[in-house]
């Protein structure tokens, strides 16, 4: 893949460098959608997956699709 060391495997933010020929016009395209980094990422990540299976675990089952109810018009004379 083309972003291979520019985006951070955890948050998909922009990786930091001091290169400054690494800031193209494509990486700047990504700081825009994506952001920078924050750093810490991987100290941060079992964090976030315990609190997403909480999360999981935490949200109701959806109910079941009903039809919509059908209106049938009426006729005033």
């Amino acid at each position: 893949m083309e972003n291979d060391g520019i985006l951070c495997q955890v948050c998909q933010g922009v990786l930091v460098t001091s290169d400054r020929k690494a800031y193209t016009p494509a990486r700047g395209r990504l700081i825009v959608t994506n952001g920078y980094c924050g750093g810490g990422c991987a100290e941060r990540l079992p964090q976030r997956r315990v609190s997403a299976e909480a999360a999981w675990q935490q949200q109701p089952a959806m109910p079941a699709a009903q039809e919509p109810a059908v209106r049938t018009p009426t006729f005033q004379h």
